[in-house]
């Protein structure tokens, strides 16, 4: 074969697998076992492009890219220090695989602005699907409330709602015709969101990301007139939507009702379950107890209690301080503000979209483990490396 047919044999390779990374950001928010089977082939066709060799480019680019590579790896370690059998070990750091597949969607997504406008395209699609899916579930159009007028878990539903909402919010406020299908769309993710669907993470993450996107635009004075009008906004929903209000209610009332090992709510077992981390994390606070230990730590913890046994306090800060200690804590806080660092260089817009996906994470994970979760840990490492992947 010349040199030239290897070359377009590889540039191909290449190609199929960044559209093999578009695929599964559509996906992500829709199916995990798609999200999963077109991520295995991205990363396939990644290697046998070569793409390997691409990797120190990629780190000297992206360094945030690298330190998720190593995490991985001191996940990998902490298995032979762990409290479980390896395999269970394995299955937890599995869940963590978004780190290890960082540097490959940096490279793939490196090829050029248009994959790294695909994907996020993509993305979005997969987004307004679950969003129309949605209503027609709850006019009755199609069959299935399972999971609360969703395809997907609430808790996750809700996210995506709340990421979308934001994106299309930024959007909108482009010139031209296309702005006003951005609007509805907003409109549409925010009613969802706070008429329709019960999660509550959700509703939480659009709070934070509506107060970033005011922060990026306005100056301080009208950022203090935007806040109020915003919390004015929210009081005229909490009137309004049963949804919201009983939602807010309820986490009102597990806080008040809370009492320490005894809960039953949602709230409640939380407190209990971040109460016991942060003792477990207070013992072994340098290097945890190992990969998938929590389940078993916890067990042992709670011997002789009333609290409710869990493997995952959710909290992602929580649930990696125990298995990785202060240093796992550390290396995922040198990951996000490497990644902040990186975005000095791309575009203003890109910047601020990249912001709402670590606020999304960052804030979404003070009640869930996003980062361990499948879906809402590929929106981090699809959109973020989309936005941070080295110019053309």
């Amino acid at each position: 074969m010349s040199l030239v047919n290897v070359d377009h044999t590889i540039k191909r390779l290449r190609e199929a697998g960044a559209a093999c990374v578009c695929l599964a950001c559509f996906f992500t928010p829709l199916s995990t076992s798609l999200l999963g089977a077109f991520s295995i082939l991205a990363v396939a066709a990644w290697i046998f492009s070569g793409g390997f060799l691409d990797l120190p480019r990629v780190f000297r680019a992206n360094p945030s890219s690298l330190i998720a590579l190593i995490l991985f790896c001191f996940m990998g370690a902490a298995i032979g220090y762990s409290s479980v059998t390896p395999m269970d070990g394995l299955e937890t750091l599995r869940k963590y695989r978004e780190l290890l597949l960082m540097p490959v969607m940096f490279s793939l997504l490196g090829l050029s602005s248009r994959w790294r406008s695909r994907a996020q395209t993509c993305f979005l699609c997969g987004c307004i699907i679950l969003l129309a899916v949605s209503y027609l579930m709850f006019f009755d159009l199609i069959d299935g409330k399972r999971y609360g007028y969703s395809l997907v878990y609430h808790i996750t539903h809700s996210f995506f709602m709340a990421v979308v909402g934001y994106w299309a919010l930024y959007k909108s406020t482009a010139a031209g015709w296309r702005r006003y299908i951005w609007l509805t769309i907003f409109a549409a993710a925010v009613v969802n969101l706070f008429y329709i669907a019960p999660g509550r993470t959700g509703m939480f993450v659009f709070c934070c990301l509506i107060l970033l996107f005011l922060y990026q635009r306005l100056s301080l004075m009208k950022l203090a007139a935007a806040v109020v009008v915003f919390i004015a906004l929210l009081a005229a929903a909490y009137q309004t939507s049963d949804n919201f209000s009983g939602r807010v209610n309820e986490a009102f009332n597990e806080m008040s009702q809370y009492e320490p090992g005894k809960s039953r709510t949602s709230i409640g077992q939380r407190f209990d379950w971040w109460t016991i981390s942060l003792q477990l994390f207070k013992a072994k606070p340098l290097f945890g107890y190992g990969t998938g230990s929590y389940e078993r730590e916890h067990h042992r913890a709670i011997r002789n209690s009333k609290i409710t046994p869990t493997d995952n306090p959710h909290n992602e800060y929580l649930f990696l301080g125990v298995q990785f200690g202060l240093i796992g804590l550390a290396l995922f806080t040198l990951v996000i503000i490497l990644q902040v660092q990186e975005a000095k260089r791309i575009s203003k817009k890109d910047r601020q979209l990249l912001h709402g996906v670590l606020v999304a994470l960052l804030a979404g994970s003070l009640m869930n483990s996003l980062l361990f979760d499948s879906q809402q840990g590929h929106f981090y490492l699809f959109m973020s490396t989309a936005l941070l992947a080295a110019n053309d």
